[in-house]
């Protein structure tokens, strides 16, 4: 999946996830392993009203490459990603 479909797919999935109430306010993110990095939801956004060229897309050492800063969290994404290389994508949630 290229990346401009990767960040509709996040923001797809986002809408989802606050519409059936498994997260409120600006709590939450997700992000998802790209070919060259990774992408995830920007600090602060609320995962309800997403645009895709604000996620924040890191290198595999954190540093912001493009679009909005990440997510105050992203060091728990990133260390996911390295202790299971397979994981594609990761979400992570305050539920209500």
């Amino acid at each position: 999946m290229g990346e401009s479909a990767l960040r509709e797919r996040i923001c797809e999935l986002a809408r989802s996830i606050h519409g059936r109430g498994l997260t409120h306010g600006s709590t939450g993110n997700v992000s998802a392993r790209g070919d060259d990095g990774w992408l995830i939801t920007p600090t602060g956004s609320s995962l309800g009203r997403l645009a895709p060229a604000r996620l924040a897309k890191l290198d595999w050492s954190g540093r912001l490459l493009a679009g909005d800063a990440p997510s105050r969290e992203s060091f728990l994404h990133l260390a996911m990603y390295g202790e299971r290389p397979g994981n594609g994508a990761v979400i992570h949630l305050h539920s209500t």
